[in-house]
């Protein structure tokens, strides 16, 4: 049961760490040419996938996991600077 629970938090930290690195890369990005917003947003959907694929090998009761609720919270916030960021580029255009 430990090793379980220890692959699942590597997973969980891998994934804030993508997340992280797309926010870095969203924030990089403004007022930069859209090709940087783009591949900021890939790194949020691979952070997003590898959390999906947690879930689906963990089961839904990972749901309940706090650093899985953090981690869905700080993608769905750098999801917003995405838009935010594509917004304000196409506006400087």
């Amino acid at each position: 049961m430990y090793v379980v629970e220890e692959s699942t938090h590597q997973k969980l930290q891998q994934a804030h760490k993508q997340i992280i690195s797309a926010q870095q890369a969203i924030l990089n990005a403004q007022g930069a040419n859209n090709k940087l917003i783009e591949q900021a947003e890939q790194q949020l959907i691979q952070a997003e996938q590898a959390l999906q694929a947690l879930q689906t090998d963990e089961g839904t009761e990972l749901t309940e996991n706090p650093q899985f609720q953090q981690a869905y919270e700080e993608l769905h916030d750098i999801r917003q600077q995405v838009q935010e960021a594509q917004q304000n580029n196409n506006d400087v255009l």
